[in-house]
């Protein structure tokens, strides 16, 4: 009895499926956070495309008079086009 061991380490077993499935799930879960962040992404940037479109109307005259094009020029407002 004094040369026993006793063996206190538990042994694993072989056939499981829990690392497997664990790795599916964070996955799952990384794709879906990209989708969400990416959709809200998008959402912004058709929002900010609209609102641009929507405010920026520029308005000028159907003449072909040489003093028209150059007043309808000095009126026009580059600053908007940023």
């Amino acid at each position: 009895m004094e040369n026993e061991t006793t063996n206190t380490i538990p042994t694993e077993n072989k056939g499981g499926f829990g690392g497997v499935a664990g790795a599916v799930i964070i996955v799952a879960i990384i794709i879906i956070g990209g989708w969400y962040f990416i959709g809200n992404r998008v959402e912004k940037i058709q929002d900010q495309k609209s609102a641009t479109t929507s405010s920026l109307q520029i308005t000028t005259g159907t003449s072909t008079e040489i003093d028209d094009i150059q007043t309808d020029l000095d009126n026009l407002n580059l600053k908007v086009l940023d």
